[in-house]
């Protein structure tokens, strides 16, 4: 089973050579089609790649149409199937899994799900859309949001699991999207889809999610509007999100009545009643209605659902964003102690590592003089641990996001691939990317220390090793590495100073050993 890559890239010198990196340990061979990049992307590709016979790079010019593009990319696939990036993209995929899950389906064409970056506290997990699909005659249609066809079949494609492989993408975060200048160069193409065909209801949900972006709520929902009239009652491939999406603007514009009664006529939808996020949008409009036990009812249902993995659905609705909602209206009904309870619940939910709902728990505990429990929250924190009513203090202690901290997992060992490789330049873009979501990683600080000390730069070294220990005193590779680079330039005494603290916070026996050895060449 061969795997190949198609891209379209225009000016992703930032991107396009840590998206390659990670794509080149799941797929056989890489087709990368530039669009007419005035920056630094081809020389990149060219100076990376070009003597890699795994990837091929090709030059078209732009003509204002995903699909003409998408299109030439698939001619020189040679692969029994393809896989779609985007250079703002990065696959996590277990390619075995992945050939055994193929092999034993018989159908063309599948969702990978999406988890949209925009920072640690918030992302989406999208599943919409057509990522890998067989190389049987395939063609994209329409210039914008292209929609895909296998032997001219459309497909609505079935769901990967998350497990098996995953996409993050970071192109949509609102830094990103203003400095390609995406929403007018989008726009401008949507508007001539729609002059050549009025009647696709496609086209005037891309204007809707295009006016959105840009804040014009009310465009936005007459886009929506207009386009599940011209669906004619036939479900398309962006029916959810068009639903969810004319959610979001009725709440934007503050027509809670009409939002709230919306809803509860989709959620009789065979899928839409499903996801949690409408429950958890119907529970925000009966609090703004102060029907407070309706909107309990509500964000409950959504944590009951849980989190939606199988379409778009903003993460955390089905836990600790209902949640916390749920302890906004229990406050706003006088049940303080409640409203407290439901607050602990949520901050130390499994999915809620940005700690959300924080502020207010301590608010409410201060507002109701409860010092003791003040205290008890503070050192539960400093333990990363908390007690609740289901999981114990144990088991919390070992709780995280589990995609998140897979996402800085596979992130770290990546960067660390590309040091142990040489790639010293490719490491350091991709820390900076990964440092534009995560803030203040140990082990960061740690990376960047051993790569200034690769480059000689032992003084920006020490103080990368420096800037971690400010976080955390008792971090072993931290005092261990800050203990080497003084040995390294003879400074003998701090050396074995740091060597002795390291060996104070070793995790384990072969940790203790090791600064043992280096102790002995002191």
């Amino acid at each position: 089973m061969r795997i190949s890559l198609c891209m379209i890239v225009k000016n992703e010198e930032d991107n396009i050579i840590n998206c390659l990196e990670r794509a080149l340990k799941v797929v056989d061979e890489a087709i990368v089609v530039d669009t007419g990049s005035t920056d630094k992307t081809k020389v990149l590709l060219e100076e990376k790649y070009g003597d890699d016979t795994r990837v091929k790079i090709f030059e078209e010019k732009w003509e204002d149409d995903f699909s003409k593009a998408r299109n030439k990319s698939l001619e020189h696939a040679t692969g029994d199937w393809i896989l779609i990036l985007d250079a703002d993209e990065r696959i996590f995929c277990n390619r075995e899994e992945l050939e055994v899950f193929l092999s034993n389906k018989d159908y063309p064409a599948y969702i990978i799900p999406i988890y949209n970056i925009y920072d640690k506290n918030s992302f989406t997990v999208s599943a919409s859309m057509v990522r890998l699909y067989k190389n049987n005659n395939p063609k994209y249609k329409g210039a914008i949001h292209e929609q895909l066809e296998i032997n001219g079949q459309g497909y609505l494609g079935e769901a990967i699991d998350k497990d098996i492989c995953k996409i993050y993408h970071y192109g949509y975060s609102s830094s990103v999207f203003r400095e390609k200048n995406k929403s007018k160069r989008n726009m401008d193409i949507i508007k001539e889809e729609i002059k050549r065909n009025p009647e696709d209801p496609f086209n005037w949900y891309n204007k809707g999610v295009m006016e959105m972006i840009d804040r014009h709520y009310e465009r936005a929902l007459d886009d929506f509007i207009k386009a599940h009239k011209l669906c004619h009652n036939i479900r398309r491939s962006f029916h959810n999100d068009l639903l969810i999406r004319m959610i979001q603007c009725m709440m934007m514009l503050k027509n809670y009545n009409q939002t709230a009664e919306f809803i509860e006529s989709i959620s009789k939808d065979i899928i839409m009643k499903n996801m949690p996020d409408i429950y958890y949008y119907l529970g925000i409009c009966y609090t703004r209605l102060k029907k407070f036990d309706e909107a309990i009812k509500n964000f409950k249902k959504a944590v009951d659902i849980g989190e939606y993995y199988n379409g778009i659905s903003k993460f955390g609705v089905g836990s600790f964003l209902s949640m916390i909602e749920w302890a906004k209206v229990l406050e706003l009904k006088g049940e303080k102690l409640l409203a407290i309870e439901k607050y602990k619940e949520a901050v130390f939910n499994k999915n809620n590592i940005g700690k959300q709902g924080l502020d207010e728990l301590k608010r409410l505990l201060k507002k109701e003089k409860m010092t003791a429990e003040l205290n008890q929250l503070e050192k539960m924190l400093s333990n990363n641990c908390a007690d609740s009513s289901n999981v114990s203090i144990s088991e919390k202690s070992k709780i995280k996001n589990d995609e998140f901290e897979r996402y800085k997992k596979e992130v770290k060992e990546s960067i660390q691939t590309l040091i142990e490789n040489r790639m010293i330049k490719e490491a350091k873009e991709s820390i900076k990317e990964y440092e534009n979501i995560v803030k203040n990683d140990i082990d960061i600080y740690s990376i960047k220390g051993v790569i200034a000390m690769m480059e000689g730069d032992m003084g920006k070294a020490e103080k990368e090793f420096q800037h971690g220990l400010d976080i955390d005193k008792s971090n072993f590779d931290l005092l261990y590495n800050l203990g080497y680079l003084y040995q390294s330039i003879g400074k003998e005494q701090l050396a074995m100073e740091y060597y002795k603290k390291a060996i104070q916070n070793a995790k384990n026996e072969n940790d203790i050993n090791e600064v043992h050895e280096m102790m002995k060449m002191l």
